[in-house]
């Protein structure tokens, strides 16, 4: 097993300043007229969108598209809590919810 020392201010500092991806991507879902609507701004593409209904994983995909239209037919009757949460190639990431009623 190793030994643990303490580390001074400044090596506390360099170490915490590695470079990585910073800020998040912004996600917006919007229903209108039995289609959900996905967009995703702000991310360096490609992207992987994770698309969850009432807290299941329904669909994903990477693709190089900002913008996506799913028929809220194809979700069962009645309201739904969906949520897109997206992942850029930096690993910036950002997510959106809404209640979904479909018919």
């Amino acid at each position: 097993m190793g030994t643990v020392t303490r580390l001074t201010p400044r090596e506390a500092t360099i170490r915490s300043a590695a470079p990585g991806p910073r800020g998040r991507i912004a996600v917006q879902v919007e229903a209108e007229d039995g289609t959900v609507r996905i967009s995703v701004a702000g991310a360096r593409m490609p992207a992987r969108i994770y698309l969850y209904v009432d807290g299941d994983l329904a669909d994903m995909w990477v693709d190089n598209a900002a913008a996506y239209e799913l028929p809220a037919g194809r979700f069962a009757p009645g309201p739904h809590a969906v949520t897109a949460r997206a992942v850029d190639n930096l690993g910036r990431w950002g997510g959106a919810s809404m209640v979904v009623e479909t018919e």
